[in-house]
């Protein structure tokens, strides 16, 4: 076989896999226009512009938090503290702003600063001294809960004031202010993924660690900051979702981990690292927002909710397995 042909037959690969991955993404997006108008057709209160409006307000903070968990699956290792991160900063800003009287915006910094404090303590010790990310965070997570729990006491802090409430209830130019924190962090984080040589190497420690190190990445330190992002995301989606619900109590953030776990592999980033983009989080983002609103509308018990997540998350690793034999083939 000659040279002209073999590259030929490259390019003709590269072309169909690159074919393949364009159809895919398209596909997700049918789901998603599918997935609308079935629940159109089922209940007629979803069709309105204040139902898709709580939807997208909602969906929000799953795709704050899900882009920050992202990158961290993009690295090859998934961050099971997001929902304590989340409920700890929460805490900490509450107390600070509501308790302590500090100027919101400084409780609110501090917080971002704890979320990231737990990023980089989940990052070294899963780079540094080689604890599997699995084992890690989980282990974070249950301990950053009690810890919110000590600091708490049991009680609820609510009543917020209403400049701390803006980032949650606000509106600019007519936009629910959830919609556009996650629109700035969108945009923000996505220019990093596709424009920057950081962004390059989480990719590509994802892809193969080795192969990583051996052409020169500091393979460590992409994955401590890459956790980092996603303690400071999940601090951040916190912040939204305490202003939103004007509340904050310690298992606040208990209930978000599945389903953002299930929003990022619905929108395709692979669970062996190396592959995914922030637009497919932010798809899977709308669809597990459109099913849980759905199952609301239609009073499906709760338990029958968490059980429908889990299934999403199964069928959609299994649709990632498949689609990576056939990029492979």
């Amino acid at each position: 076989m000659t040279a002209m042909t073999q590259t030929k037959g490259k390019k003709r690969r590269l072309s169909d896999r690159f074919d393949l991955e364009v159809l895919v993404g398209f596909g997700r997006l049918g789901v998603l226009g599918l997935l609308v108008l079935i629940m159109a057709l089922i209940s007629e209160n979803f069709f309105t512009i204040d139902n898709f409006s709580n939807i997208v307000a909602n969906a929000s903070i799953m795709i704050i938090l899900g882009i920050g968990l992202t990158i961290a699956i993009i690295t090859a290792g998934p961050d099971l503290s997001v929902g304590s991160v989340l409920t700890i900063t929460s805490v900490v800003a509450a107390i600070l702003v509501k308790r302590e009287g500090m100027f919101f915006l400084s409780g609110m910094f501090i917080a971002l600063g704890v979320g990231a404090l737990f990023g980089l303590l989940n990052g070294f010790m899963i780079a540094k001294i080689g604890i599997p990310s699995f084992i890690s965070t989980y282990g974070l997570q249950w301990a950053v809960f009690g810890f919110a729990y000590v600091l708490l006491k049991g009680y609820v802090v609510y009543d917020f004031a209403e400049n701390f409430r803006f980032i949650g209830n606000g509106y600019l130019f007519g936009i629910p202010m959830p919609i556009i924190m996650m629109l700035i962090t969108f945009i923000i984080f996505s220019f990093v993924l596709k424009k920057t040589t950081l962004g390059r190497s989480f990719y590509a420690v994802g892809a193969n660690r080795e192969a990583a190190e051996m052409s020169g990445i500091k393979t460590q330190r992409t994955i401590i900051i890459a956790y980092v992002i996603s303690g400071t995301l999940a601090a951040l989606g916190g912040l939204v979702l305490i202003a939103r619900v004007n509340a904050v109590e310690a298992t606040i953030g208990s209930a978000f981990l599945l389903p953002t776990i299930a929003t990022v592999y619905m929108g395709g980033t692979s669970s062996f690292g190396g592959k995914g983009t922030l637009l497919g989080t932010v798809i899977g983002a709308l669809l597990m927002a459109i099913v849980q609103n759905g199952m609301n509308l239609l009073g499906v018990p709760a338990v029958w909710r968490d059980a429908v997540v889990g299934l999403l998350i199964i069928v959609t690793v299994l649709t990632d397995l498949s689609i990576r034999k056939a990029l492979d083939k």
